[in-house]
């Protein structure tokens, strides 16, 4: 994949169709291509992608049949494996101008002497008005053979703006365009495991955030989180995005990761669809997205800031008369979530710390049977316990009762009418090592 790359698109107004042969060197090469263009939601829209961080115009390089794999899930359909042994896609994304929409027809494409492509659009100018900005989306097939040795951070597109056509209502005498950047997204290659439910903990509500999600680099982190499944290995060459996202008062039928692209100011946006059923239930859901990322695909991502969308839908077949149902502003609707950043290794520094310092506290020990003895204490949350009991005070040829789930146990087997001394801590397994508090206070208590 391609780094993310800016490049520079000079818009020019006339009065008339201008020749686009003016942008056209002695020394380029024309360049063969098939073209498909698409509006709105047809292709595969432009909102999956986050065009308000994209900016003015945009576009994605298309390698191989992996990287189109992953835009096939988004909606981009027709090109097998063969397609990708002799060609590459271009796709363009182009603002209609001030919203007015006329429409672009395909550009003359040509290679520079120094491995440089320039695209020339023209725009037909209608002034139709539209109510919001909106995308022509242009898919340009290349034969491989006629861009070898092309240099795709030097891409410039030119657009010359025809009013010949125009509306007699047109204002011919309309300021140009200034120019605006054209930047390239870079699609990821990615693998994800979505778990339904609050299956997943790590002191779940983070910060108190309804949605969040941390990056994983290692594995140890991998382990004290809980997770299984991967190994050391894995993490030499990969990373795990986890975002823990909250499906609100419903159960949740479905929940699928749409996509995920490196903008190009090196930051990620996501987007899923979910699905909710009726009726809604007591408990929060909350969903659980692990995502694969290439160390070699995020090198200059900032973690910091991760874009994520929602696109909800309902689902009424179990809907009966007297369900409250959401409002209208929630039924299929495109959602930018406020995502909370949690630096894990943190979290599972202060895991560790907390134990550590953890006490057992009021220890209470109680005969009863013969030769047994009740030992309870304060509960504390999210840990196991070991018992230590011996006949002598400092404790030699202790013997110790360990994976003890509960704030309470029953000494059984002891020797009747004798003096024992009794300590409890708390423990917790956080990866593959075992870290404990400090020892209660130490009680006697005889048996009978």
């Amino acid at each position: 994949m391609k780094k993310v790359l800016s490049f520079i698109v000079s818009a020019v107004m006339a009065i008339t169709s201008v020749s686009l042969t003016a942008f056209i060197t002695t020394a380029d090469t024309y360049l063969n291509f098939n073209s498909k263009w698409g509006f709105g939601g047809s292709v595969f829209s432009a909102l999956d992608i986050d065009q308000s961080t994209a900016g003015l115009g945009y576009y994605i390089f298309v390698q191989n049949y992996d990287e189109y794999k992953t835009l096939e899930s988004k909606g981009l359909k027709g090109y097998n494996k063969s397609f990708f042994n002799q060609n590459i896609l271009l796709v363009n994304w182009l603002i209609s101008y001030n919203g007015d929409r006329g429409g672009y027809e395909n550009p003359t494409i040509s290679k520079g002497a120094d491995g440089t492509l320039k695209f020339n659009y023209k725009y037909n100018k209608s002034y139709i008005s539209m109510p919001i900005d909106a995308y022509d989306k242009n898919l340009i097939e290349l034969k491989k053979s006629d861009i070898s040795g092309v240099d795709f951070s030097k891409i410039t597109v030119n657009v010359t703006i025809d009013y010949s056509n125009a509306t007699s209502n047109s204002e011919t005498n309309t300021t140009p365009d200034e120019s605006f950047t054209l930047n390239m997204v870079n699609v990821l290659n990615y693998a994800n495991k979505l778990i339904a439910g609050d299956s997943f903990n790590l002191n779940y509500n983070i910060g108190k955030s309804k949605n969040f999600y941390f990056v994983i680099k290692n594995y140890k982190d991998y382990t004290a989180c809980g997770f299984t499944g991967k190994k050391a290995e894995f993490f030499k060459d990969n990373i795990l995005l986890v975002n823990c996202i909250y499906g609100n008062k419903y159960t949740c039928h479905s929940f699928v990761n749409k996509g995920i692209v490196k903008n190009f100011d090196n930051t990620l946006v996501m987007s899923y669809n979910s699905v909710w059923k009726f009726p809604k239930t007591k408990t929060a859901r909350h969903i659980t997205d692990i995502i694969e990322l290439k160390k070699s695909e995020v090198k200059n991502v900032d973690f910091s800031k991760l874009t994520v969308f929602k696109r909800n839908k309902f689902d009424y077949s179990t809907w009966t008369s007297g369900m409250v149902l959401p409002s209208d502003a929630d039924a299929d609707s495109y959602k930018k979530l406020k995502m909370t950043y949690v630096d894990v290794s943190s979290v599972i520094k202060g895991n560790i710390k907390t134990i550590k310092k953890t006490q057992v506290k009021k220890l209470k020990v109680k005969p009863i049977k013969e030769k047994q003895l009740k030992v309870s204490w304060k509960n504390i949350k999210g840990v196991k316990y070991e018992v230590k009991y011996s006949l002598k005070k400092g404790m030699k040829n202790a013997k110790v009762k360990k994976n003890i789930k509960k704030n309470k146990v029953t000494l059984k087997k002891l020797k009747s009418g004798k003096k024992y001394y009794i300590k409890v801590r708390a423990y917790q397994k956080i990866g593959n090592k075992t870290y404990t508090g400090k020892w209660s206070k130490v009680v006697k208590k005889k048996t009978k």
